[in-house]
């Protein structure tokens, strides 16, 4: 069976295709030539009749002897093929076969010079006057031949042959006459048909012939040259596209095929040492990937996943199997926020923090696209930062918190401090400080040694830890002395809130020892200041009025008259 979708079949098929119309189209041109040149003959021998005729019929009219004239062509009705035969006037009627012309002739000369047929015999009509073959020859005065066809199938030709006046007729005749009429001469052309039908298929024999052979020739020639290398080629490519390399093509001639071989085994080598180094790298890679901490998914340009490294296993809390079942968009089973990952291309999002199952996760999403942007995958680097984010905050609060007391440290209550004076600068927000001292600290340092001093602290610490809100941010400011910032907190109630943290450290006892401490208390709205600063140092003077007015007591900011609270004063 014929598949063109084989080389050596198309190349037979066009090949034997242009053969195949040359041959026809020379054979036709031949048979057609011949038909015509049938016809021809045909015609010139009738033309040569019809002349002869002609001559013989002029010879006789010019010696006297017209009666004679129909004896000497019915004799031409006894050639073989012949169908019919007459002389006919131009306007299509028979002549010799009544006295149309002898009247005529007798009544230009004037005297009766020829004798007619007895009776008065009727015209006969031997062509219709408007023959399209008799109007031509009239109008050109030339021999015309009209072709028809038979009922039964048989051709005729019949040949109008003009009868021209010559000189020795214008006396009978006159000179106004150019065609005295014509020769019909009617003949089958069965004879030339069966030439003409020999010759086409003889021709048909010899292109069935010739194609047969050509073709045998140029499959024999193409199998042999071309056909089979090329088979050849194709199975050694089949082979090396499965990944077997190592094929090789026999390249000994120097034509096209051969270079192709050379080719082709040239490659192949190529590809062999290409292969191998890429699977080294392969490898690397592969360790590489499946050996890193973070885990790293990666998809196709259909987004179907093609790599999942054992940490993205891990990470996730599925298998392999399980997120490439899913679907890239679906690793945290939210695919509106793993597709705002990837369209955000690096952007604030492309590496947000994500909580996953207890875990802090960092995931890294971006399309892959090629230099002429087209997409070719998306990929995301997922890392699990929950230790670090626990160091981070460990750290950060290390970096503002005392060790010793487990309050804020100064840096922290600078930093909050400014923030919040803008806030009461910008929206009028009450803020108050409280400035508090351990009294006689030196006491308990000197006397019972630096270790007790340090368990006082921490005891005032952790009372100040106890009662802080939101609103109330301890402090350590220096030594034995502590601030809490209180934002959104009038003065008048900062006050109350310091005699509070008073009473809770008088009630303290370390090592056998009371401890008690000593207040300031300034606040906004209710005095000018320029900075959170002179804010503190008010709250200072306040405490330094509270030392003087014998310790253990809360004063707010103001003249030393504006009152206090504490035990002195109960």
């Amino acid at each position: 069976m014929i598949h063109f979708r084989r080389i050596g079949h198309r190349l037979l098929a066009s090949v034997g295709g242009i053969v195949i119309l040359g041959i026809v189209a020379i054979t036709l041109t031949y048979a057609i030539r011949q038909e015509a040149s049938s016809l021809q003959q045909a015609e010139n021998a009738l033309g040569k009749v019809t002349d002869s005729v002609a001559e013989g019929l002029a010879a006789i009219m010019l010696g006297g002897h017209a009666k004679a004239a129909p004896d000497f062509a019915s004799r031409l009705k006894n050639v073989p093929n012949v169908i019919d035969y007459r002389i006919i006037r131009i306007d299509g009627t028979q002549a010799f076969v009544d006295n149309a012309t002898v009247e005529r002739v007798n009544t230009r000369l004037g005297e009766f010079e020829f004798t007619g047929r007895k009776g008065e015999p009727a015209p006969v009509r031997a062509v219709s006057s408007i023959d399209p073959a008799l109007e031509r020859m009239r109008q050109t005065g030339e021999r015309v031949f009209s072709y028809h066809t038979q009922p039964g199938g048989e051709r005729l030709v019949t040949v109008f042959s003009p009868i021209h006046a010559g000189l020795s007729c214008k006396k009978c005749h006159g000179a106004e006459d150019v065609l005295r009429g014509a020769i019909t001469l009617t003949v089958s052309m069965k004879d030339i048909d069966d030439d003409v039908e020999h010759t086409w298929r003889l021709s048909i024999l010899v292109i069935i012939g010739a194609l047969a052979g050509i073709i045998a020739l140029i499959y024999w020639f193409a199998h042999r040259t071309v056909v089979s290398q090329i088979a050849e080629f194709l199975k050694a490519m089949e082979t090396a596209a499965v990944g077997d390399n190592s094929v090789r093509l026999k390249a000994t001639s120097r034509d096209e095929i051969g270079r192709m071989a050379h080719s082709f085994n040239h490659m192949n080598e190529e590809l062999l040492q290409i292969y191998g180094n890429l699977k080294e790298e392969r490898t690397k890679l592969n360790t590489v990937i499946h050996g890193a901490s973070s885990g790293i998914v990666v998809t196709d340009a259909k987004q179907q996943v093609v790599l999942v490294n054992r940490a993205a296993e891990n990470i996730i809390g599925r298998s392999e199997q399980a997120i490439i079942e899913r679907g890239f968009l679906h690793l945290f089973d939210d695919s509106a926020w793993m597709e705002a990952r990837i369209q955000d291309e690096g952007g604030e999002a492309s590496s947000p923090l994500l909580e996953w199952n207890g875990k802090i996760l960092s995931v890294q999403a971006s399309t892959i696209r090629h230099e002429d942007g087209t997409i070719i995958g998306s990929a995301a680097l997922i890392r699990d930062i929950t230790e670090e984010k626990r160091l981070e905050a460990r750290l950060k609060e290390q970096s503002i918190t005392d060790a010793l007391t487990g309050l804020h440290n100064r840096r922290h209550f600078d930093e909050v401090l400014v923030t919040e004076f803008k806030r009461w600068k910008r929206y009028a927000q009450p803020l108050s400080v409280m400035m508090i001292d351990v009294d006689h600290f030196k006491k308990f340092n000197d006397t019972h040694g630096h270790d007790c001093g340090d368990r006082v602290l921490g005891a005032i610490g952790a009372v100040l830890k106890a009662l802080a809100a939101p609103s109330l941010i301890p402090c350590r400011y220096g030594g034995e002395e502590m601030l809490i910032v209180m934002p959104g907190v009038v003065e008048e109630r900062g006050v109350q809130l310091a005699e509070t943290v008073r009473q809770r450290i008088a009630e303290l006892v370390i090592d056998g020892l009371k401890v008690t401490v000593s207040i300031g208390v300034a606040g906004l709205p209710g005095h000018e200041v320029e900075n959170g600063d002179a804010l503190v140092k008010l709250a200072d003077d306040a405490l330094y009025d509270a030392k003087e007015g014998g310790r253990n007591q809360v004063r707010r900011a103001g003249p030393r008259s504006a009152g206090y609270l504490g035990a002195d004063t109960q």
